[in-house]
């Protein structure tokens, strides 16, 4: 399978994305969420929440959080009918219920879709709008300034959304990489507008992580101007995450607090030992890490405790990526190794 065929398009639809077992840094991905999640349970109790989220063909995350919370119910967001037709035949849990709304029709009609499901409209939420579409940037943080809007109190709101610099333009034939990337930057300009952070120059999409910050900066204003009339309450990030399976995305966590509690919340999650947690929105943090044969993981596992990234780049003395710094990949397998993904084949 080439790169082109493996790699995740915007658009494609949730029945037929590609398998969570062909994307580690995804699966590392939603397993932070759900470490936050424990956390601000010590803060929130969150079995009594409903939980919203994009189920996809197989409701993989509805599964998890209902395994790990016994949060319910729980409301499966799709707009293609033969998705939803198949999420039916795989509903695992008569308290998963899926549906035909999109996300939009959940931020305006939010109470009539819980009242569908005998939901009070006072209910704190769980929501996780994983934006895999064709939408620009821009879309995306209309979406979340409306979500913002819909919600309450004590809600836990997270929003996954494509920041791959591909999608702000690809090079052309005979095209220099200054003007492609000078090209990107009026584009990523043009999507973000008035919440383009002061001082951005065409130089900050060559850093890694530059696209991540610029457009982390920009839903950090969004959700600034989302409670500029109610000054009582906040919307806090607890996770900024980024991470790349053929395309870079960007996972925003956070909750609804009041101002005057933030420092008790953040106390009581200890988020500094939370892989993937974040003091503030000028943190992003990226999630690296390598593919790992079953040896090779059981090899590191034994010795982690102990050694230092480098000692293990020696210990194994051979590259694990053919551009990738094998220290680097080590670094990130040390911050997230309890999260990594371990797929057995089982025969049912």
């Amino acid at each position: 399978m080439s790169e082109e065929e493996f790699e995740p398009r915007p658009g494609d639809a949730g029945a037929f994305g590609v398998n969570y077992a062909l994307r580690p840094h995804k699966y590392v991905d939603r397993r932070v969420f759900v470490e936050i999640l424990s956390r601000y349970a010590a803060f929130v109790p969150v079995e009594n929440h409903v939980y919203v989220g994009l189920g996809s063909y197989a409701l993989e995350d509805h599964k998890l959080i209902n395994a790990t919370f016994g949060t319910q119910p729980l409301i499966s967001l799709e707009i293609d009918a033969n998705v939803v037709a198949r999420q039916k035949f795989n509903t695992p849990l008569a308290c998963i219920h899926p549906t035909q709304y999109s996300t939009e029709d959940f931020v305006v009609r939010k109470s009539a879709i819980f009242n569908e499901f005998g939901i009070s409209p006072d209910a704190n939420s769980i929501v996780w709008f994983d934006m895999t579409d064709a939408a620009t940037i821009r879309a995306h943080l209309d979406t979340f300034s409306q979500l913002l809007g819909a919600s309450q109190p004590a809600d836990v709101l997270r929003i996954t959304v494509d920041i791959d610099e591909k999608t702000l333009g690809r090079l052309s034939d005979g095209e220099s990489l200054e003007n492609l990337e000078q090209r990107r930057f009026v584009q990523l300009s043009e999507f973000l507008g008035g919440q383009l952070k002061p001082g951005a120059r065409v130089k900050h999409l060559s850093s890694k992580l530059g696209i991540a910050k610029l457009v982390s900066y920009a839903f950090k204003l969004v959700a600034e101007e989302a409670f500029e009339r109610d000054q009582k309450y906040t919307f806090e990030p607890l996770s900024l995450t980024t991470y790349a399976d053929g395309h870079r995305m960007l996972s925003i966590t956070g909750v609804v607090v009041e101002r005057d509690k933030i420092a008790e919340c953040r106390t009581r999650m200890r988020l500094g030992s939370v892989p993937g947690g974040v003091a503030g929105w000028d943190d992003c943090v990226d999630i690296q890490i390598p593919q790992l044969t079953v040896w090779e993981k059981l090899s590191l596992d034994r010795d982690i405790h102990k050694k230092s990234p480098r000692q293990l780049a020696r210990a194994i003395n051979f590259k694990l990526h053919e551009s990738i710094p094998t220290i680097d990949l080590l670094k990130g397998y040390t911050s997230f190794q309890r999260f990594y993904p371990t797929f057995r084949h089982v025969a049912l």
